[in-house]
């Protein structure tokens, strides 16, 4: 194996140890390598580039784990499988907190994946400066490098600051725990890694870590196209990132800084100014069809015909099956058989059925209009109830999130689907957020109704004497189980209620952190960096 091959499975080593890179070499071995050194034309650099996302889009990754890390760190779900519990998976011991007890896991097997995304797209960059690429005479724009290389520059940055900002949020303590945010941040390298020996470089501050990220997507927005245009991008490049993408990631990124300005300009140039958003809102009623249960390449897909959805990691069948099938949010949420009546008497019984459940305390900070919110009728399976009788409230009647199958029974739908990254309704209710918090409630107010009347519910009016918190209610309507749910909570500096995990037997589920509020700052919800990692970096530091 070369050595520009070695550096596909070098980072892979460092942060699982040998076995996991030996399972690696068995899955790779069979297939076309790429080696970084030989990339010699646009369509060697392109399949580089799709290596790139594959690691990011894995089920590990960000269509799996980087979705779950939000939610079971959060509030709004409550475990409902007690062999889940009673046996503990790497993801139950983030729910229990338990996970800085381990050295391996969800967030090993996290960070070597967005690592390998961070790794190939570092290569992408270093041979588009080296110049390696040169295709002198060639007529077909799509294959000429002079009319690719800020595209691939552009996609190979938001790639990398995608995987990095993700790994600021889940190592490092968050943006504000320090004055000067001098706290330890990402792991990530920022250039290819030949050997073991060139792993010696200590973490990077948060603000260090945060700026690059900045600086990646400042860069990508520029470089970046509108859209696929098939007659200039080979058709590789339809399912992958535009500016938008570096745009709404950019958003993110300053809401988790807490910087109201630039996130508020920056969801300005990402849907445009007013209610005709650039990225059109789908209607109420085809939400779980339309956007949750997509597959494959659509016509609105990185297209100048745009709808909702800004970026997802997209399934294309023979190619990318790892991106969701088997994902483990599927197995997580989605019921696959119904309960029985006797099962349902006590459902801190179970034994069967998905591993997580909406929680008593998301019932009641969504606090659903049962009649029209659209949301609650198509988005959520409610149906599993000992009798017609039990309360909407009871822990006995379980609430599940269709978003990521296809209700209570049919198991199809939800295996082989695209897994949404960004969608305009989340930063129409971040600028919401953000306007209504400088003060500027008639734009905010228009935004908190465009997605209620999208759910079937009146607008409010212009009385409203409690804003900020009538849009914090319509995030957690909205954004149930897409992963935010802690990050907002840190932001915010809100504490994280114990939820749940009270209802447990013996409350066992939260006797790590005493039954008690988690605070935004709290050692519970920041991983520890792998120890494989850290004996092989003599630079690098431990989390406390």
């Amino acid at each position: 194996m070369t050595t520009k091959q070695t550096l596909l499975v070098l980072t892979l080593a460092l942060l699982t140890g040998l076995s996991g890179c030996e399972n690696y070499l068995d899955e790779v071995e069979s297939k076309t390598l790429i080696q970084a050194e030989n990339v010699r034309t646009v369509q060697e650099l392109e399949i580089l580039t799709t290596g790139a996302y594959s690691g990011i889009a894995r089920n590990v990754a960000f269509s799996g784990n980087g979705i779950l890390f939000g939610e079971l760190f959060g509030d709004l779900v409550g475990i409902n499988n007690t062999s889940y519990r009673n046996s503990p998976s790497r993801s139950s011991q983030v729910y229990t907190y338990t996970h800085r007890e381990v050295d391996y896991g969800f967030q090993a097997e996290f960070l070597q994946w967005s690592t390998f995304g961070i790794t190939n797209a570092n290569n992408v960059l270093e041979i588009l400066r080296s110049g390696q690429v040169q295709t002198p005479g060639e007529t077909n724009p799509r294959l000429d490098i002079a009319q690719q290389r800020d595209r691939f520059e552009g996609e190979a940055r938001f790639i990398r600051a995608m995987a990095i900002f993700e790994q600021i949020r889940l190592l490092a303590y968050p943006w504000g725990y320090t004055p000067d945010n001098s706290q330890p941040g990402s792991i990530a390298p920022y250039k290819s890694l030949d050997t073991f020996g060139d792993l010696a470089y200590p973490r990077p501050s948060v603000k260090v870590a945060y700026d690059s990220v900045l600086a990646d997507l400042r860069r990508a927005e520029r470089l970046l196209p509108e859209s696929y245009d098939p007659a200039r991008h080979l058709p590789d490049y339809q399912p992958r990132a535009n500016k938008y993408a570096a745009l709404a990631l950019m958003a993110r990124v300053y809401a988790q800084q807490d910087n109201v300005d630039s996130c508020l300009a920056v969801c300005n140039r990402l849907l445009g100014t007013g209610s005709a958003y650039r990225f059109p809102l789908i209607a109420g009623s085809q939400m779980l069809t339309a956007l949750y249960q997509r597959s494959g390449v659509m016509p609105t897909t990185n297209s100048p015909t745009r709808d909702e959805v800004i970026f997802e990691l997209v399934n294309v069948p023979g190619r990318n099956v790892q991106t969701s099938n088997s994902a483990p949010l599927r197995v997580h949420y989605v019921l696959q058989t119904p309960y029985t009546s006797a099962q349902l008497a006590n459902v801190n019984t179970l034994t069967s059925g998905p591993n997580l459940r909406m929680s008593q305390r998301f019932k009641t900070l969504a606090s659903f209009d049962r009649t029209r919110d659209l949301r609650y009728r198509t988005l959520i399976d409610t149906t599993q109830a000992t009798t017609a009788a039990t309360l909407w409230s009871s822990p006995n009647r379980l609430w599940f999130t269709r978003k990521w199958g296809n209700g209570t029974t049919n198991i199809t739908n939800g295996v082989n689907t695209n897994v949404i990254q960004y969608r305009s309704a989340e930063f129409i209710l971040l600028r919401a957020e953000m306007n209504a918090r400088k003060g500027n409630a008639a734009t905010a107010l228009a935004d908190l109704n465009a997605i209620r009347q999208r759910a079937g519910l009146p607008a409010l009016t212009t009385a409203l004497a409690n804003l900020a918190e009538e849009v914090k209610t319509e995030q957690v309507r909205e954004l149930f189980t897409e992963g935010q749910r802690v990050f907002d909570l840190k932001r915010r500096r809100e504490v994280i209620d114990p939820a749940d995990r009270l209802l447990s037997p013996g409350n066992v589920d939260c006797a790590v952190t005493g039954c008690q509020p988690v605070l935004w700052n709290s050692r519970f919800t920041v991983f520890l960096v792998p120890q494989t990692y850290l004996d092989r970096n003599p630079l690098a530091v431990q989390n406390d």
